[in-house]
Order: C-alpha cells, then structure tokens, then sequence
C-alpha cells in the first residue's frame, strides 16, 4: 500500500478548555528562549487530555478528517501529523493537554512575532517530546495544507523537506520554495468548493486528490490542468458589509462572550462579519479586549 503523510496546522477551536497555565497568553515575559522553557516545563507537568485528534475542533478540522477519509478510501496508508504552535510536528493520534498557543497575529496567544522570533519557536519546538523535523517524521510522498503564519514559521523546516526531495505538495503556504509543488490559496474558488475561509485550503486538497487519477500526488500535467480548472471558476468575492458604531460592535461582542467564554478576537471578528457587519482587524481587537461581559 502506498505511504502518503499528511501535515495539517491545528486549529485555534478545541473540544477541552485548556487550563490558564497552559496559555500562552500567561507565560512570564523573558526572552524567547526562557518562554519557551517555561513553556516546555509546564507541558511536561501537565497530565494529557486525550489525542490530537479528537482535541481539535471547528470547520477547518472536519475538512482535515474528510482529507484522511479520502486519500485512505483511495488506496494510500495514511500518518497524519498536525503542525502545532504549541507541541511541534506530532502525530494526530498522540495524547497532549488542552492549550492555548498559535503563530497567529494579533492573538493573545500568539507564540512569538512573525519573522525570524517564530522560526526560532518553530526550532526549538523540535526538541520536545514527540516531535521533530520535517525531513524526520515524513515518508517520501508529503502533502502539506499550511496556513500563511505557520508555514512562515515552518520555512525553515519546508525549505530542508524541497532539498531531501520526494513526491511532494504544498497547498497554501506563504511563498514559492525550490523542489516544493504549491497550490496557493486561492479565495475565488470559495464559490465552487464551498464553506468557510479558513478551509479553503483543505478543501482544494480534497478536490486536487479527488482529481489526481493516481497515486503520484504532483506532476506538472497535473499542475497545468489544474491552473485551467481554476482560472475558469474563479471568482472575485465581493463583501456587503455595513459600517457600525463602537457601541454597536461592544454589543455584539457581549452577545459573542456571553455564549463562548472561551471565544479568541479572531473568531468573533469572522463571526461579526459573517453577519454583515464591517470593522477593521484592528480597531475589533481593540474592542473586544476593552469589553466585558456584565452578569
């Protein structure tokens, strides 16, 4: 049976609320190399909640079983591994605590800034237990579905995967790397594929697989037929939002809190605007952090 490694980033909504030690939001400041110590130490003193799998929650994480369902319906033998702020390169069906930690902007949790400070997290992650690189953990044949933010902190780490080679595939990412295939999210395609953004990219894997007609994951055939497919089904997507007072959006921050105590400023931006209200990033975050909820 054909070996083919998945590797997804996890995602921000959890089935378990993870304790406050266990938020990066609470770690102590320091340097980037005594957070991460401080961060490792109480990882180990914690008591592990049940497998990555079943940890991770949300839309993005029902596409991410939908993938594996469908690249072993097709004949592979599938290892999934999930790319995690958090814990590093760990296999999904291993046991972890709940947590709270992303490459992510503009988070409360938000591991280290963008740039050089998240690839040195990325590094050193490699060294707690369960994880490793890249190039370590993966079989020749690697389909990797990437945010922006993790696979900039991951560059490193994809750049030594194009060196050793293989059959390999890169859908979203940041940028083009050398011996490494990539589809680039593409938003246009929301229309055809359906749901939400912060799917896209797993759904554009479920398609690309659906088409691959074989078991050699990228060709160039494959790569020029599916720029066709794209390029005729794109569509530019247009928002029709409205404006609101800050009153308003506290507002509704209330409503958002009062349901999910546990809700981060990115979500409950995406789900102001799915309702048709605009705000900019920003000015949200400022919002929600300055909003609390009365009782």
């Amino acid at each position: 049976m054909t070996k083919l490694t998945i590797v997804v980033n996890c995602t921000e909504r959890k089935s378990h609320v993870p304790s406050p030690q266990l938020q990066v939001r609470n770690l102590p400041d320091g340097t980037l190399g005594d957070r991460i110590k401080n961060w490792q130490r109480r990882l180990q003193d914690a008591t592990p909640t049940c497998t990555l799998v079943d940890l991770y929650k949300g839309e993005a994480w029902q596409q991410v079983r939908g993938l594996v369902g469908d690249v072993t319906n097709s004949g592979f033998e599938v290892r999934l591994l999930v790319a995690s702020a958090g814990l590093g390169l760990q296999d999904a069906y291993s046991k972890a605590p709940a947590y709270a930690a992303t490459f992510a902007g503009g988070h409360q949790d938000t591991v280290a800034s963008p740039g050089l400070a998240s690839q040195l997290w990325w590094k050193a992650l490699e060294a707690f237990e369960g994880s490793g690189s890249l190039v370590e953990t993966t079989d020749e044949r690697v389909l990797l579905v990437l945010s922006e933010n993790y696979a900039r902190a991951m560059e490193n780490d994809l750049v030594a995967l194009a060196k050793r080679g293989g059959d390999l595939l890169l859908v979203g990412g940041a940028r083009d790397i050398k011996g490494l295939p990539r589809l680039a999210a593409d938003m246009g395609l929301r229309r055809q594929l359906g749901g939400t953004a912060s799917s896209i990219t797993l759904r554009m894997a479920r398609r690309w697989l659906a088409n691959s007609g074989n078991h050699t994951l990228y060709d160039a055939t494959k790569g020029r037929r599916w720029s066709k497919w794209a390029a005729s089904v794109s569509e530019l997507e247009r928002y029709d939002r409205k404006p609101a007072e800050d009153t308003e959006i506290r507002a509704l921050i209330r409503q958002l809190k009062a349901e999910d105590p546990s809700l981060s400023a990115t979500r409950a931006l995406r789900r102001v605007r799915d309702s048709g209200v605009a705000c900019e990033q920003k000015r949200f975050g400022r919002l929600f952090h300055s909003t609390e909820v009365t009782r």
